[in-house]
């Protein structure tokens, strides 16, 4: 079973107090509070949040900074005036006596993932927005956040053998990154996609969530990850032959493939550090954080030979490294 479906489902004490305390600061109605999602942050409906529709509030982790979460919010608003679905904030980002921020936002209702065509005309419409100067989008660096991420790994996941290796592969990479003559101009990018982070809403219709990692870089960067689920993920690759058409570019040809070998070196460190911050809180996880590692090994060796079919976050049981898949 995956770590997605271990998490917990009601809130902590301190996240109900915090959640209490600004609703109340912004008029709602926090009564019946369904969790969502608990993962770093915690995401939950307010069933009566105005008494006449639902709600959707997002409490965070503690210590997290007041001007990003308003500079969400900021986004949020420009991507809807703009044409490109996402949650409507309802208010101001909250601060309660705990430190703790939350935000409301509309409830999109419940949905699945987008399509990959669908995901490839969200996409194509946020890349082509002019770059907003008032919302101050920080420049993106990969690298730089998964140096922090390594960083913040236990000892008990990461012995200081491997963590020097792989952040010698994150600096490695993230050179390379920086090197780089990307070919299009710098575009805002969401920066984190994976299917927690779209929705095919019954009233809204295809809709991008979670814009916390939303920068300005190559649009090529959110390409790689739809191609990186079929090389690192062995998704059907049909699903990235529709996005491909329906976006109308194909990121593992531009340069001769010289943009992607970069950009799936990230998304292959990516994807090793995700694995062990899993790990972290269960420990189901270190097969595949192993396995992920000596796909990131092969690759730095020589060139890559895909599909790796590693496990998802989403899947429903953790497969053993070369099993057989049951769906």
């Amino acid at each position: 079973m995956s770590p997605a479906e271990r998490e917990p489902r009601a809130l902590d004490p301190a996240g109900e107090a915090a959640l209490a305390e600004a609703a109340a600061m912004t008029g709602l109605d926090p009564a019946g509070a369904v969790v969502l999602q608990h993962r770093q942050h915690a995401v939950v409906r307010l069933p009566r949040a105005t008494g006449r529709s639902s709600a959707v509030a997002k409490i965070y982790k503690p210590g997290e900074d007041h001007s990003a979460v308003q500079c969400q919010t900021m986004a949020a608003h420009w991507l809807r005036d703009n044409g490109v679905m996402t949650a409507r904030p309802l208010s101001a980002p909250a601060v309660t006596r705990q430190g703790r921020l939350v935000t409301f936002s509309e409830d999109l209702g419940d949905g699945g993932p987008v399509s990959s065509a669908q995901l490839a005309h969200l996409l194509s419409a946020l890349h082509a927005l002019p770059v907003p100067e008032h919302l101050r989008l920080p420049v993106l660096d990969p690298a730089r956040q998964l140096l922090a991420r390594i960083a913040a790994l236990p000892r008990r996941v990461l012995a200081p053998g491997d963590r020097y290796w792989l952040y010698g592969q994150v600096t490695a990479a993230g050179q390379q990154w920086s090197a780089h003559l990307w070919p299009q101009a710098p575009a805002v990018v969401h920066g984190d996609l994976n299917t927690f982070n779209t929705m095919l809403s019954p009233s809204f219709g295809p809709a991008l969530l979670d814009l916390e990692s939303l920068a300005v870089g190559p649009a090529l960067y959110d390409l790689a990850f739809v191609a990186w689920t079929r090389d690192g993920f062995a998704a059907d690759p049909h699903g990235y032959e529709e996005f491909r058409t329906a976006y109308g570019l194909d990121v593992t040809t531009v340069q001769r493939g010289a943009a992607y070998r970069v950009l799936a070196r990230l998304r292959a460190a990516c994807g090793v550090v995700i694995a062990l911050e899993a790990a972290t809180h269960d420990p189901a996880w270190m097969p595949e954080a192993t396995h992920r590692t000596a796909c990131l090994r092969r690759q730095s060796e020589g060139p890559p030979a895909y599909p790796w079919d590693w496990n998802s976050r989403e899947a429903p049981v953790m497969r053993r490294p070369g099993e057989a898949r049951s769906d």
